[in-house]
């Protein structure tokens, strides 16, 4: 392993020094309390990162309006009364060493305020936001300076609140700053034309001119924005290198940089597996050709080796990482400590910006403490228990992961010659699965956990170990298809499927055309792991809607992935049969088929606790978690083991 000598250097934003180079991006998580005030469970949020080592915490969007919030439950530094509630964090951030800085924007075209205040959305031109499909006004030229000066409050409130600085954001043509420095969004003909660089750049620089009246000339300001904006009419590298030094003399103190606009999906702002490392790190560099303070960047920049890489070859000053310390807060200190097989990886499921949406604030699938800081805590029991986990999937090596980290003494037995399950076969198809795979499986190997594969358990076995507690995580059995196959069809399924994914040999199915029966997520992974093999694949599914067990954002991603492998679709089908031409379907009374050399079918899931309705009287406690209860994804899985070494007192 490099050490990560560059990632771990102190650097200067203006006159505040930080202690290394690893900055958390600003992430929505919409913890905030119902007036716009930080919660009980924001502050603990926060404090868990700055435990963790990062070296400068940006919160999210802080708006500085509050006619015009950003989300049902962000933040707010729009009066005075806010000031106080903001120390709370503040000081709970600085109790464990770290920088925090506010996200300070007026939300612009993307307010709520339309479904809050019955009142539209203001902007530099008439745009409709694709996040929220609602239209803006245009702001008067004589309303500006009143936005100007918020911005300038704002700043001023964060710096009484203990906030070691601010970051201004005018990415994405997106929010109002972006939008008047994007020629997608600006269309005045006025002073502020979006014509021009100059007129586009005009009310960024009165903001940046009122805070520094306001807020001093020392008082450090990190600018977000868009290198690229990736999209035909927007703003290129070139005009963003022209607007860079002007910036800096305006009292920009560092540049944050992203890439992209706002789509309806936020497909850039936070991207999916199918974007590589680093995929902003070209225009960070860029920038860094013609100014001279810090350059962060932002985007898939998770891994501590490849954040290091960008630092060394001096594409970044700094990196922002945003779900990578969601999912694992300590990754900081465990990259400094060189113990990076135990950082917890994101595998990119996008289940942190669809749980928003639930009206629940943001959960992550991987981490079932994040989010739940203030409620979901571990101390040191009170008595170490003997422990016996069922199963070596996902949910019984995090059951067996945490219980062995409170103390407790821990045997992990499973049924076949490694440890996996399902996940196993998935990390072959989805390259982000099988870094999760591999820290599992690390951790239980690390911890001082009995592992016994090729252990077939009985009640007997069971009693024999004279457990405290039982937990059964046996994983789900597959559903019994509820259709004809015929004699002469070529089918892949149930044990034969496992071994091809487990071999990962798609180009094994036989035939070139292959269909693949079923709607949900796997059905769909399995899908894209043919066509990339070469096959022409065609997914059949009873449901109108694809991967339905995954939100918006994810089934939206799944959908591109489809297209891009050139998978053809029918969706809202009556499987009626299979035969050897095919699959036979109706739609709509109408019966037809879907040719195809052979067929795969994805399984579908039903609980199975068998083993556990055995087990009355040999131990205490007899826990059910993971698939075996009902299948659930990794959400479901790690969640269910989590909280039951949590019960356990």
């Amino acid at each position: 392993m490099t050490a990560l000598t560059h990632l771990f250097q102190p650097i200067k934003i203006g006159s505040l020094e930080l202690p290394n180079r690893i900055v958390m991006a600003p992430m929505t998580v919409d913890y905030a309390n119902d007036d716009e005030t930080p919660s009980e469970r924001h502050i603990a949020y926060y404090a868990e990162r700055a435990k963790g080592g990062v070296g400068l915490i940006t919160m999210e969007v802080c708006t500085v309006d509050a006619e015009h919030r950003y989300q049902a439950h962000s933040l707010g530094l729009y009066a005075d009364h806010l000031i106080e509630p903001h120390k709370k964090l503040v000081d709970a951030v600085h109790a464990h060493g770290a920088k925090i800085f506010p996200q300070i924007s007026h939300t612009g075209p993307e307010s709520l305020s339309i479904f809050y205040r019955g009142i539209p959305a203001v902007g530099p031109s008439v745009v409709r936001t694709p996040t929220t499909m609602q239209v803006c006004r245009e702001l008067a030229i004589e309303e500006i300076p009143q936005y100007v000066a918020m911005y300038g409050d704002a700043c001023l409130r964060a710096q009484k609140a203990g906030y070691d600085g601010v970051e201004l954001h005018a990415a994405h043509s997106y929010m109002l700053l972006g939008s008047f420095l994007s020629p997608l969004r600006n269309h005045r003909t006025d002073a502020y034309t979006g014509r021009k660089l100059e007129g586009r750049m005009k009310f960024l620089l009165e903001v940046l001119a009122d805070i520094r009246a306001k807020c001093g000339a020392d008082f450090p300001i990190v600018l977000r924005l868009s290198g690229f904006e990736r999209d035909g009419g927007g703003r290129e590298i070139n005009d963003t290198q022209r607007m860079a030094p002007i910036l800096v003399a305006a009292g920009v103190n560092a540049f944050h940089i992203s890439g992209g606009v706002s789509d309806s999906n936020i497909t850039q702002i936070i991207a999916g597996s199918e974007y590589r490392q680093g995929y902003n790190a070209a225009m960070a560099a860029a920038l860094k050709q013609v100014v001279d303070v810090p350059v962060m960047v932002v985007g898939r920049s998770g891994d501590p080796q490849f954040a290091e890489q960008l630092v060394r070859e001096e594409k970044a000053d700094m990196v922002a990482i945003g779900r990578a310390l969601f999912t694992d807060p300590e990754l900081p200190k465990k990259a400094q400590a060189g113990r990076l097989s135990e950082i917890r990886p994101c595998n990119s499921c996008e289940d942190c910006v669809d749980t928003i949406g639930k009206g629940t604030g943001s959960f992550c699938a991987v981490n079932p403490l994040s989010g739940r800081e203030n409620i979901l805590q571990f101390s040191t029991p009170k008595q170490k228990k003997n422990i016996l986990v069922i199963g070596g999937g996902p949910a019984g090596m995090e059951a067996a992961r945490t219980a062995a980290e409170q103390g407790h003494k821990v045997t992990l037995c499973e049924n076949s010659s490694q440890l996996g399950g399902r996940l196993s076969l998935a990390a072959n198809m989805h390259r982000e699965q099988r870094a999760f795979l591999n820290y599992l499986r690390a951790e239980v190997q690390r911890l001082p956990i009995n592992i016994q594969l090729n252990t077939h358990v009985t009640p007997d076995f069971v009693c024999g170990q004279q457990p405290d507690t039982v937990i059964v995580a046996t994983g789900a059995i597959a559903a019994p298809v509820a259709f004809d196959i015929h004699s002469d069809a070529k089918v892949i399924q149930g044990s034969d499927l496992d071994q091809h994914l487990a071999d990962n040999t798609p180009q094994n199915i036989a035939g070139n055309t292959v269909a693949v029966i079923g709607s949900g997520l796997l059905s769909t992974i399995i899908a894209e792991w043919l066509a990339l093999a070469g096959k022409t694949v065609k997914l059949v599914g009873s449901d109108h809607r694809i991967a339905s067990e995954v939100g918006r954002k994810r089934r939206a991603e799944e959908c591109r992935r489809l297209d891009a492998a050139g998978v053809i679709l029918t969706t809202g089908a009556q499987i009626d049969s299979i035969a050897a031409d095919g699959v036979h379907i109706t739609i709509d009374g109408v019966q037809r088929v879907v040719k195809a050399d052979s067929v795969v079918i994805a399984p579908s899931f039903e609980p199975d606790t068998a083993l556990a309705d055995t087990l009355d009287g040999c131990g205490p406690t007899i826990v059910t978690i993971g698939d075996c209860t009902g299948f659930g994804l990794l959400k479901k899985a790690l969640g269910d083991a989590v909280k039951a070494v949590h019960a356990l007192g």
